[in-house]
């Protein structure tokens, strides 16, 4: 029975092939499911070297791509708290969500400028190698992640989602994938081409919680535009 996040996090390692896709319009890089542990552990150090830790708060103001999922897990493994936020935000309601939460650093996307006023890391230098670290103990009732929704006007409100909370929602799915799974190995790997922003749950259960029960591999696209998403 899965405790947390991270016991999901654990079976990547069983996998061998191929995860996370990115198409930036001018070229594709692909990333295997192994490097993303070893990215998420490696983060995970950063952000221990940086002294951050578990409880502490990280703001991801980004597109979506391959270093934001490898930067979640990081957080996951050390505790620390993700608060994500659509990249298409003003930078206005960033810093006001940074001011709510304290946050102490802010990963920001090629789509979206660094704030000076807060310690911001580019997603872009994420390092895929280097030294992994560990983790302190993590609960089900630890707080994964914060979810800020508001309204044009109103103060940004934010939602507390713990470890518990998500797998409520993806264990059911995997107990009926594993039903089924063995019917779908002629057409494996499973290609998703993952539209839906990574700062909602839904986005973020089909890029990184639900294509790993197949495994699948998830493609991330650059912009929007109906004649790339053809392509």
């Amino acid at each position: 029975m899965h405790q947390t996040l991270l016991d999901f996090f654990a079976e990547f390692e069983a996998h061998s092939g191929e995860f996370l896709v990115h198409d930036d319009g001018y070229r594709s890089r692909s990333y295997r499911y192994a490097d993303v542990v070893r990215a998420a552990r490696v983060f995970a150090g950063r952000l221990r070297e940086a002294g951050i830790g578990k409880g502490d708060k990280v703001l991801f103001w980004s597109e979506n791509r391959p270093e934001w999922v490898a930067a979640l897990w990081g957080c996951l493994i050390e505790g620390a708290i993700a608060v994500p936020l659509d990249y298409r935000s003003s930078a206005d309601l960033v810093r006001r969500v940074s001011g709510i939460v304290h946050a102490r650093a802010l990963l920001v996307g090629d789509e979206v400028a660094p704030l000076d006023d807060i310690v911001s890391w580019r997603l872009a230098d994420l390092a895929w190698t280097g030294s992994p670290a560990s983790g302190p103990p993590i609960s089900r009732d630890d707080v994964a992640e914060i979810l800020f929704t508001s309204g044009t006007t109103a103060e940004p409100k934010g939602v507390l989602i713990t470890h518990r909370n998500v797998l409520a929602n993806i264990v059911p799915v995997e107990g009926e994938v594993r039903k089924y799974r063995k019917y779908g190995r002629p057409f494996f790997p499973i290609r998703f081409l993952n539209l839906l922003p990574l700062s909602h749950l839904f986005g973020q259960a089909m890029a990184t919680f639900i294509p790993p029960m197949l495994p699948g591999v998830v493609v991330f696209m650059h912009g929007y535009s109906p004649r790339e998403i053809l392509r």
